[in-house]
């Protein structure tokens, strides 16, 4: 077996791909102390670590150089990688394929694994990306592509070619072939046997060498410095055609380069602090923000000073200036931890389906056990609630024994007892739990980690989940977990009379003690739940609404909420008229040509069916 090394360049902190072909390299190592686990160094040995701002991946290549005697030598980067597998797969315009995440799924789809890479390296004497014919996105040839890219100087790649002619001469018909050609190479990714690697090596670094002794690059902005990097790509191609030419038999194998959006190194969390800590996880997106400022507000002025509190977002689009603000609100204590955790890549590949007022979000209590490590119990929390007391208390129910700790649902049970009959159908013909009497409200879950993680794994909540259930991910809750459930007091989780008709039009007509149980909670509050499609933020007269605006008021994103809040009235008010006016077309044109007479068969000649029809959508 051949002794094949493929290295993959990073620059940063990140998820790779590695096995004993597979070496990810730390490049430009000597430009800082931070080193990364399990990655190789470029600045051991004979280097140019230093110069990899303008020399880029380079400076892994010239490393393996100097430093690494292999059979193969190949050259790939962190988030592009060969498609190693023997399958085709859909390419952007680019002739590039596009994959979301870098994990085990794709290891196995693009054939990452030694034996593969080991099997059709072997094969051939070089492997290069697909080759581009750059009409496909409207250039005319390499010179004319690297004259138009943004950022570069156009009299570079002039001079890089004035270079080859000096001191390679017999490469000038190929530099002009290449650079005159509309078929190009590109991403500096290749796979080549020793002697070949080595001679490509001396000829590109003598050339690249050259041309920074002769150009003066002091002023050029951070990604013109990266010139000789960009040079080299197209310096590659020419070296390609000398090849092919030279070496009639020449072995080639062109592979699919795959574009990862994101390898981004992922580390589950621990405890933020070491003793007396209450783990409190929240799931938001970037348009939750300010609930979930109000929230935590509203938790930090309830707070016992001598806890620790963990507070932990669970989110995929969370801006970064979002998370500053939300941060700032808890930098100033020392017994707060506020941290944001990046969810996409566990739940990329699981058909998480919304509703109308309820977002994927939702589903995020279900990857706390995956996520949060090191604590037995974890509290989940909402973040369209306002805390009316200390959640320590609630945070010290003992859930030995149990999955979960909850509050009963009385909406939910209003609707099976008679307030809603789909809903009661729904339990019967659908949502088989056995006593739906116990149904609870998954807001606010305290949940057992250790039985949770046990009892079923990440993937297989995910694929309950991915089923269609009429209250998505709560119904999933109740119906996986039925039996192994403790029950909190509904002061822990007092759902709000939505839109002022909840309690009249649906908890009526629950079971009596489950309506005095509401009442009582309703009365002395200790977490406040918006839940429904009415909230606070839509109508501020709504129940307990007060309570809201008084700890949003306090956070940075109050005047944001004002103005959205302005805006949909806005828009409410233009739909609304719009709607008028539709309407008062119908009425004229009704009356004009009324249905079923000739007048209006007449009209469907003349004006045509479309123009009747969109008065009538």
């Amino acid at each position: 077996m051949k002794n094949i090394k493929i290295f993959i360049s990073c620059h940063k902190k990140v998820n790779f791909i590695k096995n004993s072909i597979l070496q990810p390299i730390q490049v430009g190592c000597a430009l800082t102390k931070e080193r990364y686990k399990d990655m190789l160094s470029d600045n051991i040995g004979d280097n140019i670590s230093q110069l990899n701002p303008m020399y880029c991946e380079l400076t892994a290549q010239y490393w393996a150089w100097k430093n690494i005697d292999a059979d193969y030598y190949g050259f790939c980067h962190y988030r592009r990688y060969f498609n190693f597998s023997e399958n085709n797969y859909t390419e952007n315009i680019y002739g590039v394929v596009e994959e979301k995440f870098l994990n085990n799924k794709a290891k196995t789809k693009y054939g990452f694994d030694e034996n593969s890479i080991q099997k059709l390296v072997e094969k051939y004497d070089i492997i290069i990306p697909k080759i581009n014919d750059l009409h496909k996105i409207g250039e005319k040839s390499v010179f004319s592509q690297y004259e138009d890219a943004k950022f570069l100087h156009k009299e570079d790649i002039h001079i890089v070619y004035e270079i080859i002619k000096k001191l390679y001469p017999d490469f000038e018909k190929y530099s002009l072939e290449y650079l005159n050609g509309s078929y190009a190479i590109f991403c500096n990714m290749y796979i080549m046997k020793k002697d070949i690697f080595l001679h490509y090596c001396q000829w590109l670094f003598s050339i690249l060498s050259e041309f920074c002794k002769f150009k003066n690059m002091s002023k050029y902005s951070t990604e013109a410095l990266r010139t000789p990097g960009h040079l080299s790509e197209r310096l590659f191609g020419i070296y390609f055609l000398y090849l092919k030419d030279k070496y009639k038999n020449l072995r080639i194998k062109e592979l699919q380069c795959v574009y990862f959006e994101s390898t981004d190194s992922i580390e589950y969390l621990l405890p933020a602090f070491k003793e007396r800590s209450i783990p409190v996880v929240f799931a938001a997106n970037d348009a939750f923000a300010p609930m979930l400022a109000a929230c935590i507000q509203s938790i930090i002025e309830h707070y016992d000073i001598n806890y620790n509190y963990d507070f932990v977002v669970l989110h995929t689009n969370i801006s970064e200036t979002n998370r500053k603000e939300l941060l700032r609100m808890v930098k100033s204590f020392t017994n707060l931890s506020l941290r944001f955790f990046n969810v996409d890549f566990l739940i990329y590949d699981y058909n998480l389906k919304a509703n109308a007022h309820i977002s994927v979000e939702t589903y995020y209590r279900f990857l706390i056990q995956e996520v949060l490590h090191g604590y037995d119990k974890i509290l989940y929390l909402d973040c369209d609630l306002i805390a009316n007391y200390d959640i320590t208390e609630l945070y010290k129910t003992n859930v030995d024994g149990y999955l979960l700790a909850a509050a009963r649902d009385p909406d939910f049970l209003g609707q099976i007892n008679g307030a809603n009959h789909n809903t009661q159908k729904y339990c019967r013909e659908q949502f088989h739990m056995k006593d739906p009497y116990n149904y609870f409200q998954a807001g606010v879950l305290l949940f057992n980690n250790k039985e949770m993680k046990e009892t079923h794994s990440l993937e297989e909540w995910l694929t309950y989940a991915s089923h269609r259930y009429l209250y998505n991910d709560q119904d999933v809750l109740n119906l996986y977990c039925e039996g192994k459930v403790k029950y909190l007091d509904m002061s822990w989780n007092m759902i709000t009379d939505c839109d002022h008709t909840r309690v009249k039009e649906v908890i009526s007509y629950a079971p009596s003690y489950i309506q005095e149980e509401y009442k009582k909670a309703h009365s002395n509050p200790k977490l406040i739940h918006y839940a429904g499609f009415m909230k606070p933020w839509f109508n501020p007269t709504e129940d307990y609404a007060h309570y809201f605006w008084y700890y949003l008021r306090k956070t940075p994103f109050y005047e944001e909420l004002i103005y959205r809040m302005f805006q949909r009235t806005i828009e409410n008010e233009y739909n609304k008229r719009k709607c008028d006016v539709k309407f008062n077309i119908k009425k004229i044109a009704d009356f004009i040509f009324p249905n079923n007479t000739k007048r209006r068969k007449v009209a469907k000649k003349i004006i045509g069916n479309n123009i009747i029809n969109k008065i009538y959508r």
